[in-house]
């Protein structure tokens, strides 16, 4: 039989890589930001209860359009990457020093990453976490410029004593400050100013022996990871109110009678905190550590103190009834999450080393994020301490069910005892994450009771459901079957004082009861049961039988085999029946019949054989020991993956001198599955040629290769078709040049950008740029794809030099094939003319006009949008030419970026509403940023307004747009959403900047939505102030369909203002008035009302609105002849009994 580590191909290396079933890779991308000169894994609660406040979601989306919106975010570079809200890279700045080194931008999962070429190769060797260049993340995290000085660093050490200490004293001068020891991963948090990140890049790396930019990590720097944010992830509990028995249904009871109640023991739990007032608590708690920023240890949230009580409740409160597991046990109540149920990954690994320190025997952590192939620092340091000090990390498997392969971090640590989660019969709760893990481990170890969990409420807390017992709540989740597990384990510590953390694990899974119809990757060894694990002396090492991934074919397979020893601890031999259960015929175990010697061991030989008849995939199974009189019956489970049909890719990069390039990053796309895959992740070595196993199947692979100094290539394999071992070669030296000739011979400042897309994995992209074409070259390698399944653009900004002079922005595109070099010269004639006017009401104003464009047959590209490379134009101006390229069915979305004179960043960012198709040889005439400047809703691609899917929701309400969507990135604003006295909503930003929320109630409610921004007068002198508020009733949204708006109207004004929004003063004028939203729909508007202002807002005049014969409404003003301001306000209803009301203070200037 050929497994992982004896099948070896007969050059290079062999590295297999599976991805986690859970991370659908949505989109995909990679950018090469090529020399751009003077310019690109969270951890939860496991808990299954509500939240009151609302919380994203990734549900539900909303159709694909254009942006809303910029954040900022400095990497652990220096760089800064301007991001839009959907996720386009639309500002790119160099750290000090790094105008030459390129990027390559990827998105995947709907994440976007930026990843700088000087980090690719300590992202290969994994030295480097990916995390640090996840822009969606870092943004969703609060690490973005707008929220964050500083960037906080997990950074491990190795070498001797000395060499770390070299290591520190370098990173001090870099300016990053010790926040914290973390010994159990032998190293610091560390915090950063990002104003300092590129000096502290410099401290955390070295020269690599290829190129100085072909980095590996400082003496005596090991890796370097983000301290990842973690928040809670509550579920809601079902059962009816007070139906629990989870103390009952693990046989606590039983325990408690035979004297073991965790007496003597200390569990720590590391959690919210603990509320040390409650009655099933009081005098338990041994001591408390808090490593959050909230002042006290107490638990504000209510998850740890539900959490706490299942394991050491003395059930006080309810007169015995929900006693926890081991009410004997003494608490170490460490609080790593904070009260709004978030923390850091490094709050939580110092809280580990301080319960070790404290003497716990038991840590329970009732939390988890997304598992990655390879290791954590959550991962290493519950391996670290469980080796060292002996304890049993007690770690919940997630609530990422009922997908495999989705058991969290810290859970798959090796030492870990991962619990999965069953109902009060044995059934696998549908939310209880399976495994394998992501690099194919046999997880969980063992389930418990997880759902409608009954403990102690915390006095403070905001979660959980009524339990109908005063001073408890019932909640559901592997965050409350974990617990359980602590507290069994908890009870053989007692009863076994001299017994380590790894065999009391190996005693619960061992003496576990099988679900019926389970797998071992769904329950682990079982159910855990007391009644059984404190009778039984024999304990099975390992506690499960890992067999590893057996290659395709099959019909060559050899047997695996593995050792099982049996212990007996007892004072009498026990002889012992032996039988293997599973897939039929794969699983066997020799001998039949063992005699295990009183104190003694014996061995037998356990063994999987792939050969049997079966599916491909992943089989599991278990070995069962048991005596004759029935008191002995151990499980140990087993598993192994009888591989798909599959089959080995070489890939190789070949640099400019026939020798491996100083970087190279290969990406590869299957075009059935969507998942991104890196194969030169972990090629330490870094020789760039590695085999990877993959699926049969078509692919898309490219290469971004750079020779470490100005010499850049991106080469792509449009179609893979692995049907047979298969080699790849990425030769940079085959890479030909591009050449583009503008329409106009002084146009210059060539910024190219080369793009593809493969519509086969639904949407995988990726692209480049670079400041000159000079060094950049292109390559396809292998034969084309079928042209309706991939395409690739060069595409980029033109300029001609001088204010006011013509900008084009020009696409060139193929499909089925990628570019060997490009040679293209840009007929007039394939241009549609752009003839814009750019309003201003302050004088130095400078413009960029930017664009994203669809392409016929494909998904809308995201990436750095044409307006970061454009000319800035000085507004306002009545005349702004931008040509684009209009030949190829391309649809655009038009954007406008404004800034002060010589700023490094916008200020405001406008975006159309809609794409739109651009005819040849056209001149279209378009105004940006003209008052007046009030609410608007669309339902349109951009989605203004908001919408709805199932009960989650989105809001993205322009308050200032000028038509299209304005997006301030100054000023202030805030957004509130209540409905029968609860608050759903209420936040100090715009709410498109939260994404999708959830949590609206399923039966038709009735809403109140209220807006309100407020903006500096230095760069408007109009709309400073604008409110809006809407009554509409909504609910729940069928998920199987279409996502759908929201019944929200507005009113708008277009009175004939000049770009720098003035009118005469004292002249009689016509204001048209427009009803956007479901209102404007024929015989839907009941009622419209106008008022003006002409004193800023200080009194107001009603003023009719008038119909004309074509339906048009307007209303007539006469403004006092003394030059001030008008300010409007408007409310409408509808025939649905929805409603709105708005104000705009100063909405446009008169003057003489």
């Amino acid at each position: 039989m050929r497994d992982r580590s004896m099948h070896r191909p007969p050059s290079g290396k062999r590295i297999r890589q599976r991805l986690p079933g859970r991370v659908p890779v949505v989109t995909y991308g990679t950018a090469a930001l090529l020399a751009v000169a003077g310019l690109a894994g969270t951890a939860v609660p496991s808990t299954a209860a509500p939240s009151t406040a609302p919380t994203s979601t990734a549900t539900s989306s909303p159709p694909t359009g254009s942006a809303v919106g910029v954040s900022h975010v400095t990497l652990i570079t220096g760089d800064t990457v301007g991001v839009d809200r959907a996720g386009r890279i639309v500002d790119v700045r160099r750290g000090e020093g790094r105008g030459r080194i390129g990027y390559r931008t990827q998105v995947a999962g709907g994440h976007t990453l930026v990843v700088p070429a000087d980090a690719i190769t300590l992202l290969n060797s994994g030295r480097l976490d990916r995390r640090l260049f996840d822009i969606t993340r870092l943004m969703a995290d609060g690490y973005d410029d707008e929220h964050r000085a500083g960037l906080p660093l997990i950074v491990s050490y190795r070498g001797d004593r000395s060499r770390r200490a070299g290591a520190e004293r370098t990173l001090k001068a870099a300016d990053a400050q010790v926040r914290r020891e973390l010994p159990a991963v032998h190293g610091q948090l560390l915090v950063a100013d990002k104003k300092d990140t590129a000096e502290l890049w410099r401290a955390l790396t070295a020269p690599g022996t290829r190129s100085a930019n072909s980095l590996t990590t400082a003496p005596g720097v090991d890796r370097v990871w983000l301290d990842g944010k973690v928040e809670a992830d509550p579920r809601a509990a079902e059962g009816p109110p007070g139906d629990d028995t989870g103390t009952v249904q693990i046989g606590a009871p039983d325990a408690w009678k035979a004297g073991w109640d965790g007496k003597g023991v200390k569990v720590a739990v590391l959690d919210t905190g603990v509320d040390p007032t409650h009655p099933d608590l009081k005098d338990r708690i041994a001591g408390s550590q808090n490593f959050t920023d909230f002042p006290d240890t107490d638990d504000h949230f209510g998850h740890g103190t539900h959490v706490a009580s299942t394991i050491v409740g003395s059930g006080a409160a309810s007169d015995g009834r929900y006693t926890g597991v081991a009410p004997g046990a003494r608490l170490l109540n460490g609080k790593v999450l904070g009260d709004d149920g978030s923390g850091s990954e490094s709050g939580i690994i110092a809280g580990m080393q301080w319960a070790v320190d404290q003497g716990a025997k038991v840590v329970n952590m009732s939390l988890g994020g997304t598992d990655a192939y390879g290791s954590d620092p959550m991962e290493q340091a519950v391996n670290s301490l469980s080796a060292s000090k002996g304890v049993l990390f007690a770690v919940a498997a997630g609530n990422e069910g009922p997908a495999e392969q989705t058991v969290g971090t810290p859970g798959s640590a090796a030492a870990a005892l991962t619990v999965a989660a069953v109902d009060r019969k044995d059934v696998l709760a549908p939310f209880s994450s399976r495994g394998p893990t992501a690099d194919d481990r046999l997880k969980p170890d063992i389930s418990a009771p997880g759902v409608d969990i009954v403990a102690a409420k915390a006095e403070h807390g905001t979660i959980g459901e009524d339990a109908g017992t005063a001073g408890y709540v019932r909640m559901s989740g592997t965050s409350m079957a974990t617990p359980h597990v602590a507290g069994a384990a908890a009870v053989l510590a007692q009863e076994h004082p001299d017994w380590s953390g790894e065999r009391i694990k190996a005693a619960l899974m061992g003496s576990a009861r099988s679900g019926a119809g389970l797998t071992a990757y769904e329950q682990g060894s079982g159910r855990v049961d007391l009644t059984h694990a404190i009778t039984e002396a024999v304990v099975a090492d390992p506690p499960s039988l890992d067999f590893g991934t057996q290659l395709w074919p099959h019909d060559d397979d050899t047997p695996v085999t593995r050792t099982l020893t049996y212990r007996n601890t007892g004072a009498a031999p026990v002889t012992l029946s032996l039988t293997a259960a599973g897939t039929a015929g794969m699983f066997t175990v020799s001998p039949a019949t063992l005699t295990v010697p009183a104190g003694g061991t014996a061995t037998a030989t356990a063994t999987a054989d792939t050969r049997t008849a079966g599916p491909d995939g992943v089989h599991s199974g278990a070995v069962t020991a048991a005596s004759a009189d029935g008191h002995t019956v151990l499980r140990t489970p087993a598993l192994v993956v009888r591989e798909v049909e599959s089959y080995d890719l070489t890939v190789k990069t070949v640099g400019l001198d026939g020798r491996p390039p100083a970087v190279a990053l290969v990406a590869v796309v299957p075009k059935s599955a969507a998942k991104l895959r890196f194969p030169y992740d972990r090629d330490t070595d870094g020789d760039y040629q590695v085999t990877v196993r993959l699926p049969k199947g078509r692919y898309l692979m490219d290469d971004f290769i750079w020779d470490g100094q100005e010499k850049y290539s991106m080469q792509v394999a449009p179609e893979v078709n692995l049907t047979k071992d298969t080699s790849l070669v990425f030769d940079q030296r085959k890479g030909k040049k591009v050449t583009i000739t503008a329409p106009a011979p002084e146009v210059s400042g060539d910024y190219p950008l080369v793009r593809f897309a493969t519509n086969g994995s639904k949407r995988a992209y990726d692209y480049g740029i670079a400041a000159s074409l000079t060094g950049t070259t292109l390559a396809q390698v292998g034969p084309s794809a079928p042209q309706d399944s991939f395409m690739a653009q060069v595409t980029g900004v033109r300029a001609a030099p001088g204010a006011g002079k013509p900008q084009y922005h020009i696409v060139v595109g193929r499909k089925g094939s990628f570019f060997n070099g490009l040679v293209h010269t840009v007929r007039p004639s394939s241009l549609a003319k752009l003839d814009l006017a750019i309003g201003s009401t302050v004088k130095s104003t400078e413009a960029v006009p930017g664009g994203q464009w669809e392409t016929p047959g494909f998904p809308q590209l995201t990436g750095i949008d044409t307006g970061t490379l454009g000319t800035r134009i000085p507004a306002p101006t009545g005349h702004a030419a931008v040509y684009v390229s209009a030949d190829q069915g391309l649809r655009w979305n038009m954007s406008l970026s404004l800034y002060r004179p010589g700023g490094p960043y916008a200020y405001s960012v406008t975006n159309s509403v809609n794409a739109t198709g651009y005819k040849s040889g056209r001149t279209y005439r378009e105004t940006y940023n003209k008052a007046v400047f009030g609410p608007q809703v669309s339902g349109g691609t951009n989605w203004i307004g908001g919408y709805r899917s199932g009960d989650n929701y989105a809001l993205c309400n322009s308050l200032l747009s000028d038509g299209r969507y304005v997006y301030p990135l100054e000023g202030e604003q805030t957004a509130k959403l209540t409905a029968g006295g609860r608050t759903y909503l209420d936040v100090p930003r715009d709410p498109c900047d939260y994404g999708v929320l959830t949590g609206l109630p399923e039966e038709k409610t009735e809403f109140t939505l209220t807006n309100e921004t407020r903006r500096s007068l230095r760069d408007y002198k109009v709309s400073d102030r604008v409110t809006a508020t809407w009554t509409f009733t909504s609910q729940h949204v069928d998920t199987a369909g279409p996502a759908q708006p929201l019944p929200l109207s507005v009113v708008r004004f277009a009175p004939e203002l000049s770009l720098t929004a003035t009118a005469k003063a004292g002249r009689k004028t016509v204001v048209p008035v427009t009803v956007h939203g479901p209102a404007a729909a024929k015989g839907h508007l009941k009622s419209l009302s106008v008022r003006v202002s002409y004193d800023g807002g200080r009194t107001w005049h009603p003023v009719t609105v008038h119909t004309g014969a074509s339906g048009k409404r307007s209303i007539t003003l006469t403004p006092p002849a003394t030059p001030g301001t008008v300010s409007f306000q408007a409310a409408l209803s509808d025939t649905e009994g929805n409603t709105y009301s708005g104000t705009i203070d100063n909405a446009y200037l008169t003057v003489r």
